[in-house]
């Protein structure tokens, strides 16, 4: 069982003006049977990582920083997603583990470092993740979060609007380790994917996985997927009969 890696997600979330790389489920599945897309979501590479496995994954930290700044947000970001993946559990632990920087990480495990502009341009982040070739299943997951995110005012001069925001991008961040996409469209049809342009849920809120960011604002519903992405988490276990 040889993984293989994705690197498709990247999510600008910036103080300002926001430039994302979408990334839009074209393909077909790789599997007869699963679910690929639908209203407000899409997976990262559907032709690749379509499944969560039954069992536990672990999320781990590449360093001390990383895990004194991110594990509140990653304990609430886990609660969330457990909720909608019965049979699959995520366990944040207190476990430092280098991120490797090619290939994947260890079986069942999504390793979080803490780095200044880890892709090189103010606010961006990553997630990604590694798919077991044997079912196409997560086999592992690594995100990269921007320091930025962390200084003060850097979402919005307002304090609890800040940290909602940072709650709704690890979230958004922890759903592309996992193996969620950006469901942004052409929904204008004027032949460009936009920032922002995604279809809105019944309360006009954006999908958490909309890029660059997306979520409800508010304390109730901060760092939960919205009800356009939970068809999308869901699937990532009901896809996994189908391998």
């Amino acid at each position: 069982m040889n993984p293989a890696i994705v690197r498709a997600a990247r999510v600008a979330v910036l103080a300002g003006v926001l430039v994302p790389t979408v990334f839009t489920a074209t393909a077909e599945a790789a599997t007869p049977g699963q679910a690929v897309a639908g209203p407000g979501w899409n997976l990262i590479s559907p032709t690749k990582t379509t499944s969560l496995a039954p069992g536990t994954y672990t999320i781990e930290f590449d360093s001390t920083a990383a895990r004194t700044k991110l594990t509140p947000y990653l304990k609430l970001s886990a609660a969330n997603t457990q909720k909608l993946t019965p049979g699959v559990k995520f366990v944040v632990s207190a476990t430092l583990q280098k991120r490797v920087t090619t290939g994947c990480q260890k079986a069942r495990t999504i390793v979080v470092s803490l780095e200044y502009r880890p892709l090189g341009k103010a606010g961006y982040s990553q997630g990604g993740n590694c798919f077991n070739n044997a079912d196409h299943s997560l086999w592992s997951g690594f995100m990269r979060i921007d320091t930025e995110w962390f200084y003060p005012h850097w979402f919005s001069k307002t304090a609890s609007t800040n940290t909602y925001r940072i709650r709704n991008s690890i979230t958004h961040e922890v759903g592309h380790a996992i193996g969620l996409g950006h469901p942004n469209k052409d929904l204008n049809h004027d032949g460009v994917v936009k920032d922002y342009e995604c279809p809105l849920n019944k309360d006009k809120t954006r999908p958490l996985m909309c890029s660059p960011n997306g979520g409800a604002v508010t304390s109730v519903g901060a760092g939960k997927y919205t009800p356009l992405d939970v068809p999308g988490v869901k699937a990532l276990v009901a896809n996994y009969q189908y391998r």
